[in-house]
């Protein structure tokens, strides 16, 4: 069982405040709210920068997901948040070697968020917002597809 999971992207205004959110809400509906807790960071994190607003527009259609990602401060991963984590989910190979170089004992914890759907979450970061929906999309099949192993 996981009791902190910690999402890893680059800048932390995009994906994985996203799967943060998508997380916590999962886990809450699940009933487990009270024991998991969930944050996110960033590679080379916008430090203080709240969700970006291409994020939070296409997150309108889900007010719950879109007041937890309203309440996001963008933040750097380091040696205390990869210590304090029980799960590291990541969106890409990269990131899993910046989080190595901080912390080598980490590595055993840290895993891809799309493991389950065998692939990568590529960074939508400035792109079109079709490609910030097909990355919701994805997300949120990963989240889903973590659910019963984060649960167990």
């Amino acid at each position: 069982m996981y009791e902190r999971i910690l999402v890893v992207c680059t800048g932390n205004i995009c994906r994985s405040p996203l799967a943060e959110a998508m997380l916590r809400l999962q886990l809450e509906a699940d009933g487990r709210g009270q024991m998991t807790q969930v944050q996110s960071a960033g590679t080379r994190a916008l430090v203080g920068k709240p969700a970006d607003e291409t994020v939070l527009h296409v997150a309108r259609q889900q007010p719950r997901l879109l007041q937890e990602l309203e309440r996001h401060c963008a933040q750097q991963v380091n040696g205390t948040l990869l210590w304090w984590a029980d799960l590291i989910l990541v969106m890409e190979r990269p990131h899993v070697r910046q989080i190595e170089k901080i912390d080598p004992q980490a590595r055993g914890k840290t895993h891809m968020l799309g493991h389950w759907l065998g692939r990568t979450i590529a960074d939508p970061y400035l792109r079109h917002e079709s490609v910030y929906q097909e990355t919701h999309g994805l997300i949120e099949q990963a989240v889903l597809s973590w659910r019963d192993r984060i649960r167990k």
